[in-house]
Order: structure tokens, then C-alpha cells, then sequence
């Protein structure tokens, strides 16, 4: 067994964290000198992995931002909604936000499109108007700056910020950048972190807290500290994440992907044919 894993194959919470990628910035002189809050703590797509966002091994940051997508897939939107309002300094709408607020297609990839219809459907049931008021009422965009560093926060991309689906070596991004002016773009959406810097612009997707595509099952965030962004993972309880599946009023195949995607960041192949109309 490898280590945090216990003989059920489920992984168990370790306390530190382990650095994936890290980039010095850079963007301050000599003389600057940093005031205020200096450590931030940036998060993104929970997906109502409460038990996730629990586990959250930073406890001494300044602030907290996060990129929206507080909700759908998981167990525990109510949850993950409150806590994310109760520490968040900045949050913006996600998809899944707006989805749930508006009561609206999230337009997911064709083989998620089941697994977000039914976890609307329960997430709605089970959050109060209070909770949903909040996630439509979320901004879809921020820019702030801190000392002498600005940054763009969007769940997607400037020019379409709930939908828009741009990977790390996305030609794209280079269009994207000059429809803003910040020194930072930071972006979730993707559920996949890394850090891209394209002429004078530094673009971070922390990937997810609650939903990795990473090939492991390790909540990704990122942290912003004295110019310096690094990526970082961290181990949580998934079984407990697994057994509110189970209890979750959805269906099998549901219940199924679900659990896939947290373990390996990807639907069962026999899942993805069907929906993708594949075989029988």
C-alpha cells in the first residue's frame, strides 16, 4: 500500500501537502514592500466534496479565493455552500453555481451530462433558497490587486467565463490574455492545475478540490505568497466521500461514475460508451 491508503484502497488525510509545480513571479522591485495580507489560499470546482474541503491542510492564509463550482456531483452541497461563504474572501460563479441558481443546463461534456442532471436535481432538493440565492447571485468575475499585483479571477475564461473550456496548451489562452489587464489570470473549470506564462502574464488553474482529473485521488489547490504561486495536493478521506455517494438519491450508474471520477478522474469506460452512444 502506498502511503495514506488503508487496505480498503481508500485514502486517508496526511497532513502536509506535497508542492507540484511552483513560479516565482517576480513582479515587485527592490524598494516594494509587502503590506497587509501576503498568503493566499486558492481553490476551485469542490463539487460538494465536503469531507475534501474539511481536510484543507492551509489553516494560516490571509485570505481564501475560489473559483466557483461549489456545487453538483457531490453529497453535500449545503455543506461545502456555507463553509465557502463563512471563509471566502472572493468567490466567483461557477457553471454548477449557475446551473443550480437559474435551474439551467451546466453544458457538460456529453458523459458528464447524466451526472450533472441528476445531481442538480438532488442538490436542489436538499439546499435552501438562501444557499441557492447565493450561488446566482455570485459575481462572474473579479479583479483585485494586492500590493503590486493584479489578477483576473474567472471560473472559465475572460471571454466566456462559465462555459469555456481552455487546456493548459490551448493556443487559446493567447487570445484570452489580451482581453484583460492583470498580471495574473487565475481560472479553474478544467479540474486540471498548472501554471502558464505567456509574455507578461502569468495564467494559474489550481485544478479541483473536489473532483481532480489528475489521475490521483488528491485535492489540488493553489497558494499565492510573497510573488511566488505554487500548485499543491493533499491526501482526504475519500471513503467517507464514497459512502454519502452511496446514500445520494441518484441512480447506480450514477452513483458509479461518480465514485470513478474522484478515484481516477475519469468515467468508466463502459459508462463514457453509453453515453457517448457507443456499443450497447
Amino acid at each position: 500500500m502506498t502511503p495514506g491508503e488503508d487496505s480498503s484502497g481508500s485514502f486517508l488525510l496526511i497532513r502536509k501537502p506535497r508542492k507540484i509545480g511552483v513560479m516565482r513571479l517576480d513582479l515587485h522591485g527592490p524598494d516594494d514592500h509587502f503590506g497587509g495580507f501576503v498568503k493566499i489560499a486558492i481553490v476551485s470546482d469542490i463539487h460538494a466534496n465536503f469531507a475534501a474541503l474539511s481536510a484543507f491542510p492551509v489553516k494560516d492564509y490571509d485570505q481564501l479565493w475560489c473559483l466557483g463550482d461549489l456545487v453538483d456531483y457531490g453529497p453535500k452541497p449545503r455543506e461545502v455552500v456555507r463553509k465557502v461563504r463563512e471563509k471566502a474572501a472572493i468567490v466567483v460563479r461557477g457553471n454548477h453555481d449557475h446551473a443550480v441558481g437559474f435551474d439551467v443546463d451546466p453544458q457538460c461534456s456529453l458523459p458528464f451530462k447524466k451526472l450533472a442532471s441528476e445531481t442538480r436535481q438532488f442538490t436542489q432538493g436538499i439546499c435552501t433558497s438562501r444557499d441557492v440565492d447565493y450561488l446566482k447571485n455570485l459575481p462572474i468575475q473579479q479583479e483585485v490587486t494586492v500590493n503590486a499585483t493584479s489578477f483576473y479571477l474567472v471560473h472559465a475564461i475572460p471571454t466566456d467565463p462559465l462555459f469555456g473550456y481552455c487546456p493548459e496548451n490551448s493556443e487559446r489562452w493567447e487570445r484570452e490574455i489580451e482581453w484583460i489587464r492583470a498580471d495574473v489570470l487565475v481560472v479553474g473549470h478544467t479540474h486540471t492545475p498548472f501554471i502558464r506564462r505567456i509574455g507578461n502574464v502569468t495564467i494559474v488553474n489550481p485544478g479541483s478540490v473536489g473532483q481532480p482529473k489528475t489521475g490521483r485521488p488528491l485535492a489540488c489547490y493553489a497558494v499565492w505568497e510573497d510573488g511566488e504561486i505554487s500548485l499543491r495536493e493533499y491526501r482526504y478521506p475519500l471513503i467517507d466521500t464514497i459512502r454519502e455517494i452511496h446514500n445520494m438519491p441518484v441512480s447506480q450508474d450514477t452513483q458509479d461514475g461518480l465514485i470513478a471520477v474522484l478515484k481516477t478522474g475519469v468515467l468508466p469506460t463502459r459508462q463514457y460508451a453509453k453515453t457517448a452512444g457507443i456499443g450497447s
